[in-house]
């Protein structure tokens, strides 16, 4: 069984095509029954190759479809898959809509999965994530991560991914008698 990764796309493009892939999704989301019999449903990644005209079985298409939006000619795209990002259902749509640019961001803990190629940080500025017991927060900047992190320790913390890790990991030696957790990350940049 997998670890599932939260997968976030915003397509950006010619509003022409952004609309046209929406309404690929939607005509999928309407379906009595999905285009391909599998175990996720209508909205599996594979069904919605097969109608963008590709064949699933050559690309990597192992998760759904949670949500969709279309806002200002930009287009929302939630999914979960496995491990990480299906970067064959992102190809298959910037090869079927040229003007198609598909940024995205990645996180999957249990691998320190933690990735975007929005290197401007147009749509995902985040760039640092806390996973607690209690909820997860993310940050733009280190500064405010570690004010945060201060606040949970008790001194003040350097604003470094290390000094992060290392305050958090004592405090949780610290009370290890206690329900606690925490999990500091940092979002890399790639390019594709």
């Amino acid at each position: 069984m997998p670890n599932w990764c939260d997968t976030t796309y915003k397509c950006v493009g010619n509003p022409k095509e952004v609309r046209s892939l929406y309404k690929i999704i939607k005509a999928n989301d309407k379906r009595k029954n999905p285009r391909i019999k599998n175990g996720f449903g209508k909205l599996w990644l594979g069904c919605i190759i097969n109608a963008l005209g590709d064949d699933w079985e050559k690309l990597r298409c192992r998760g759904e479809i949670t949500d969709y939006q279309l806002d200002d000619n930009v287009l929302t795209i939630y999914q979960n898959t496995a491990w990480c990002e299906q970067e064959g259902f992102r190809e298959c749509i910037e090869k079927k809509f040229p003007s198609i640019k598909v940024y995205y961001q990645e996180q999957e803990p249990g691998c320190d999965v933690f990735y975007t190629n929005d290197s401007n940080g147009t749509y995902f500025s985040d760039r640092y994530f806390l996973d607690s017991y209690e909820d997860w927060y993310y940050w733009e900047k280190i500064e405010d991560a570690a004010k945060h992190v201060s606040g949970i320790v008790g001194y003040e913390v350097e604003p470094t991914v290390k000094a992060i890790d290392e305050a958090l990991e004592d405090y949780m030696e610290e009370h290890e008698d206690e329900d606690i957790f925490y999990s500091f990350h940092e979002f890399q940049i790639i390019d594709c």
